[in-house]
């Protein structure tokens, strides 16, 4: 391997699944492979794997540490990213206040830079996606839960606590339904996609009907947004009812993106990337209920390109921008 094309290396951190991945400047991905994240045997455990495979990972290849650029790491939050350290993520029970950059930088005696996953995914389509290079951009999780990246004049927004994007919290309805977070009608209630499940789980509960449970091969707790998205297309009237209300309530939320950030583009993850047009187009005709003309003049509403492999992309992304943001 030249010198002048330099590895980076990528850690995504998640609730059950760490990967770990090898890349070059330009996006391309050379390797990944993923671990059980194990959060309850605790984070020195987690390092400890974590390490000896991405250590594998070089040997297999012929690589020395000394040829890896910078190590990249996108985890949830919330975080410090100025301090290295993941505070209290929801999705890691016990995980409270615990040091990622020192220790990595101490194991592999090379640069270490994180961020929370959402900005690494708007960092990745920054870099590397579709819409490389438009200096304005936003990136919607849109998953399990609702984040958000925003990209503004060709820098990630961070705020005064690293939280400028949690958009999945802005409240679009204070008399809406109670959210894990403490606040009512939160955007992440209306639309991610556990949320989402759960209300159609009740609606069953309560004895309602539903093909989205034949979807679901007739058992709740493999009922997701998949199975209801199926029953709708089958005409089925609860799902239709709960697509309608996610549809308009995604509206609001991105509408509340375009007048807050003013992007050029907005990007959406997980839910979008497997439905395409057949959400999108709906999204895209609801928009002018929240966002004025000028706001949406110009912009591309689309899913992301990466699909499941956005964290590698955002990993590795935050690796290659530490490095060009470092001082030389």
């Amino acid at each position: 391997m030249s010198h002048r094309d330099p590895i980076f290396l990528g850690l995504d951190i998640g609730g059950t699944k760490t990967s770990v991945s090898l890349g070059r400047a330009d996006g391309t991905l050379l390797e990944t492979r993923r671990i059980p994240t194990e959060s309850h045997e605790g984070p020195d455990r987690w390092r400890s794997r974590v390490t000896d495979l991405a250590r594998t990972m070089l040997r297999e290849r012929g690589l020395a540490v000394a040829e890896v650029a910078a190590l990249g790491v996108a985890a949830p939050g919330p975080m410090s990213v100025a301090r290295g350290v993941m505070i209290a993520p929801p999705n890691l029970p016990g995980w409270r206040d615990v040091p990622v950059v020192a220790p990595l930088r101490a194991e592999f005696g090379r640069p270490v830079f994180i961020n929370n996953d959402a900005n690494a995914c708007a960092l990745a389509e920054y870099r590397f996606g579709e819409y490389r290079g438009t200096p304005d951009l936003v990136f919607l999780t849109l998953s399990t839960g609702v984040g958000a990246g925003v990209v503004s004049g060709g820098r990630v927004l961070q705020g005064a606590s690293d939280l400028a994007g949690e958009v999945g919290h802005h409240v679009l309805d204070p008399d809406g339904p109670p959210c894990p977070c403490g606040q009512r009608g939160c955007f992440e209630i209306y639309c991610g996609g556990l949320n989402v499940a759960n209300r159609v789980r009740a609606r069953l509960a309560a004895g309602e009907r539903s093909a989205a449970l034949d979807e679901a091969g007739g058992d709740p707790a493999r009922l997701d947004f998949r199975a209801i998205a199926a029953a709708e297309r089958r005409g089925d009237r609860l799902a239709r009812d709960v697509w309608n209300e996610f549809v308009e309530r995604l509206a609001q939320g991105v509408g509340t993106c375009l007048m807050f950030f003013n992007p050029r583009v907005v990007i959406l993850g997980t839910i979008a990337v497997h439905l395409g047009e057949r959400l999108l187009a709906p999204l895209r005709a609801a928009l002018p209920r929240y966002a004025w003309a000028v706001s949406r003049d110009g912009v591309r509403v689309a899913a992301s390109v990466f699909g499941a492999n956005i964290g590698d992309y955002g990993a590795l992304a935050v690796a290659v921008e530490g490095t060009r943001a470092a001082p030389s």
